[in-house]
This record gives C-alpha cells, sequence and structure tokens, in this order.
C-alpha cells in the first residue's frame, strides 16, 4: 500500500501522471474531479466549497488507507507546509507519503493550459495571469523533504534505497571517479543510507540508474561527492541538475555553503564543477589520514 501527493503548478502534468496510476488500480483524489461534479465549471471556486470538498477527499483519503488500498492524491501540493500537513497525517495512519514532483517552466505551462477546452474536471480553463502566478509562485519540494520524486522529461530522480548498495556500487565502479580513493564499501553505503536515507540522489532513465550524487550533512558542512554519470548519458545535462538537486537540499537543511572534492587530474568533472559554480580555494590542502576499522 502506497500514498503519493502529485506536485506541480498547473500545466506540468501532475494529472496525467495521476491518470496513469488510476488506470493501474490506484485511487484518485482530485478536488478538480469534486469540484467538477458538484456543478462547478468555472474557476476559482468558492472557498467555502473547497474547503468542504478537501474534508471529503481527507475521509476517503483515512478510509482507503485503512483499507490497504493505493492513493494518489492529485492535488498540486504548491507550498510545503501543505505537504508538511499531509506527510504528518499519513504518518498518522502508518505509512510515509512519496512526493513525485513534476517541473514546468513559465512557457510550457501556458501552451498546455491555453490548449484546454473547459470539457471536464481535468480540463479546466485559467488565464494566463493565474497560470503564470502558479509558476512563479510554486514553492518547489527538494530532497529536503524526503521522500521525493521529481519527474523530468528524460529522467527521474529519486533517493536511492538501502537494497540498490550492491547496484550503486556497480554504477560507481563504470561511471565514477575511482583513482586516488580507498574502494567502496557496501557497508558504508549501507550505513550512510540507514543515518541519511536521502543522502544518495540517483537519476534514473526506465528504472536503471544513469547518475548520481551524495549529499553529505553533518548539521554544519554540506559535502557533495561521488557525482557520476553513466558514459551514454553525459552531455545531457543530468550532472548539472543532480547538483543543483543535492544543493537545494543542503540549503533547505540549512547549509550555507557546498564543498566538492575534484581530483586534480580529473579535467572533465573539474569543468562540472566550475560550470555549477564551484572554484578550487588554493589556501587550504585537504589532509588525510586512514582510520582503523572497528
Amino acid at each position: 500500500m502506497a500514498v503519493i501527493l502529485m506536485c506541480g503548478a498547473a500545466g506540468a502534468g501532475k494529472t496525467t501522471y495521476a491518470r496513469r496510476l488510476e488506470s493501474q488500480g490506484w485511487l484518485r483524489l482530485s478536488v478538480d474531479v469534486e469540484t467538477w461534479r458538484r456543478g462547478i465549471t468555472t474557476l476559482p471556486a468558492p472557498r467555502d466549497l473547497l474547503e468542504e470538498i478537501e474534508d471529503d477527499l481527507v475521509g476517503e483519503l483515512v478510509d482507503a488507507v485503512a483499507a490497504g488500498r493505493d492513493v494518489v492524491l492529485d492535488f498540486s501540493f504548491a507550498t510545503r507546509a501543505l505537504r508538511d500537513d499531509y506527510r504528518e497525517l499519513i504518518a498518522d495512519l502508518g505509512t510515509v507519503a512519496e512526493t513525485v514532483y513534476l517541473p514546468v517552466d513559465t512557457e510550457t505551462a501556458l501552451r498546455r493550459v491555453r490548449a484546454r477546452g473547459g470539457e471536464g474536471p481535468d480540463d479546466y480553463r485559467l488565464t494566463d495571469e493565474v497560470v503564470r502566478a502558479h509558476v512563479e509562485g510554486f514553492e518547489a519540494p527538494t530532497f529536503a523533504e524526503h521522500p521525493v520524486r521529481i519527474v523530468d522529461p528524460d529522467v527521474e530522480f529519486r533517493q536511492a534505497g538501502p537494497d540498490e548498495v550492491d547496484a550503486l556500487l556497480a554504477f560507481w565502479s563504470g561511471a565514477a571517479e575511482n583513482e586516488g580513493r580507498p574502494a567502496d564499501d557496501a557497508g558504508l553505503v549501507r550505513r550512510l543510507l540507514e543515518r541519511d536515507p536521502a543522502a544518495v540522489i540517483v537519476a534514473q532513465d526506465g528504472g536503471v540508474i544513469v547518475g548520481t550524487v551524495v549529499g553529505g550533512w553533518d548539521g554544519w558542512r554540506a559535502h557533495l561527492y561521488r557525482l557520476a554519470v553513466h558514459p551514454d548519458r553525459r552531455g545531457q545535462g543530468i550532472a548539472r541538475r543532480l547538483l543543483r538537486h543535492g544543493e537545494d537540499r543542503a540549503a533547505a537543511l540549512g547549509a550555507t555553503r557546498a564543498l566538492a572534492m575534484v581530483l586534480d587530474a580529473n579535467e572533465a568533472g573539474a569543468a562540472v564543477w566550475r560550470a555549477a559554480g564551484y572554484a578550487p580555494q588554493g589556501e587550504w590542502t585537504r589532509w588525510v589520514k586512514p582510520l582503523p576499522r572497528p
């Protein structure tokens, strides 16, 4: 049994995603569907009606979770506060909600919404002003809101799970920079994921890992490392997006700067970090001492 919070501005495609889950047997709960069912064919709907609809949908959610059904909440979840409220509600029901976020830029959202015909609950017309305000004022989730899945047209970004340690090691052995460092250790990676389940962000395509970054956070400093992209997928902006997601998570947790370790001879890797705004700090030298294993 699973619960998904669909998250995205108008025109992002979240209802298309939710309806795909519905076709697979999930229960889709939608404010727009209930609004239309009550005879409201133009937006905005009256505030008191929306509050009544939300109360009814929460009741359906509670019943569905109690019955062990998979549920997708086809709302917009435009603020972290609202997402936090629903995550807390669902946690009280004994399960963990995953936020699925579909980013969209203003021009794409406008084009999609302008094509609507107002013929049903998933086809509400909106003015350009409303669409722009929704996209530009949207509070996008970060990986600090574990668990999160961010869906781009070409790849999805999500946290690695504890059952993926072997897959991560295999990926890093062929895609990561492995010179000048100790070999990866399955036990240490597993311990990292137990301590911080959102530390390893992966990019995947068709269920296959094509990129990673590790965002270490000790409550004071943010360390980004193990930035790697499959050789066949380089040059597609995956590393740039992984770094942005790692940085956004660190900033949301309170970090004020991010630190990276880059081998001097890794010119291609250095170019990626430099393009993302990183620079060597020449007055510092990294000092290393191996520690005994317990």
